[in-house]
């Protein structure tokens, strides 16, 4: 046995021995235990180690000692059985609009029937409040259009550079002067939709057509100065159900461009 603090000989080595290894929870704690099975097997572990291994894992001491015991019996530690909102639980919770507590009640309730034994309330609460998101909650309480306010605005799956672009017209929030009087400017604009980059735009005061339509087009494909780098030919197309994006002049344009491009017809999320 080693006695005296264990910041001097062997309990000096021991936390030396500990500090080389990444001290990420899982590999510490396993070369933490290693490091007590040793000292175990050769008769040299002492209460100082336990207690040095609790504060650097930041456990209690007599877990670190239900872990060596573990080790000694070579079994491993029963781990709690956790619980869960599950899919049959969601369905639950959302007949009652995400409310924990006419949940709990309805196990509490099940549970008096012959159920399995009901967790209590705060278990429920934690339990949904780790098992759902923010999203989803607040789409149970509120519905479809509060959940979302917690999306990620213009999330897209991963791809490729041209592999889908959009196109749309969108009314400046400014007004700018033309021929004596106040306009407000509208722009269409062609976005790539991988990577949120504008590729060609076009600025008119007017209500936008398919001459608008051309010259942002033209600016999304060309690459050459003053346009690019972005730019190219797209796989895919997504617009909404305007009628001059789907015109045949802009159409016979993408025919002579012979990028083998299809338009999808997108209709705008209420």
């Amino acid at each position: 046995m080693i006695d005296g603090s264990p910041c001097c000989g062997a309990g000096q080595r021991f936390w030396e021995a500990l500090a080389v290894v990444d001290a990420s929870g899982r590999v510490l704690r396993q070369a933490a235990m290693d490091r007590l099975t040793q000292l175990d097997a050769a008769g040299e572990l002492s209460s100082d180690h336990v207690r040095l291994t609790s504060e650097t894992l930041g456990v209690a001491e007599r877990t670190v000692w239900r872990w060596l015991s573990a080790r000694r019996t070579k079994t491993t530690p029963a781990q709690r059985v956790r619980f869960r909102i599950d899919d049959r639980l969601r369905v639950r919770l959302a007949y009652w609009r995400g409310n924990a507590a006419a949940l709990h009640r309805e196990l509490v309730a099940a549970a008096a029937a012959g159920g399995a034994p009901a967790p209590d309330l705060r278990t429920v609460q934690r339990a949904i409040q780790r098992d759902l998101t923010a999203g989803e909650l607040a789409g149970l309480r509120s519905g479809e259009r509060a959940r979302r306010r917690f999306d990620v605005f213009l999330k897209r799956p991963p791809s490729f550079r041209n592999a889908a672009w959009e196109g749309d017209h969108v009314e400046a929030a400014v007004q700018v002067e033309v021929d004596g009087r106040l306009v407000k400017p509208w722009v269409t604009w062609f976005v790539d939709a991988t990577h949120n980059v504008i590729l060609g735009v076009a600025v008119t005061p007017q209500t936008p057509s398919r001459e608008s339509i051309l010259a942002a087009l033209r600016a999304s494909i060309s690459r050459s100065e003053p346009y690019g780098p972005a730019g190219g030919l797209p796989s895919v197309v997504r617009v909404d159900q305007g009628k001059d994006f789907l015109s045949r002049t802009v159409g016979r344009r993408w025919a002579h461009s012979r990028s083998g491009w299809s338009i999808c017809l997108v209709t705008p999320r209420i």
